[in-house]
């Protein structure tokens, strides 16, 4: 369980766009997200670094928080998380059914 609940986590974004705008939470969005790719494709090669993942995967959830508040999408977001989960459980059913 998080130190910060939703509130705190969400005043503390607000702060952050407040701070340095929209835009460059944006742009910092896309470089979290480059940094965990970087982070991954290190493991395919076999240089796994679990300390920088786990760090890389927080950054990336952090800025996927601020996008949904950004965005004011969060309801939208879990409806697609949850279609898209349902739509991999039944991907999966028929993998089963398959063998």
């Amino acid at each position: 369980m998080s130190r910060f609940s939703k509130d705190q986590r969400e005043e503390i974004y607000s702060v952050a766009f407040n701070v340095w705008g929209a835009h460059a939470q944006e742009l910092m969005a896309v470089e979290e997200m480059s940094e965990l790719t970087q982070a991954l494709s290190k493991h395919f090669r076999g240089k796994t670094d679990l300390v920088n993942i786990v760090e890389e995967i927080a950054d990336v959830r952090i800025m996927l928080e601020q996008l949904e508040m950004l965005f004011d999408c969060s309801a939208a977001v879990q409806g697609a998380l949850d279609y898209k989960i349902e739509r991999l459980q039944e991907r999966l059913d028929n993998c089963w059914r398959a063998e």
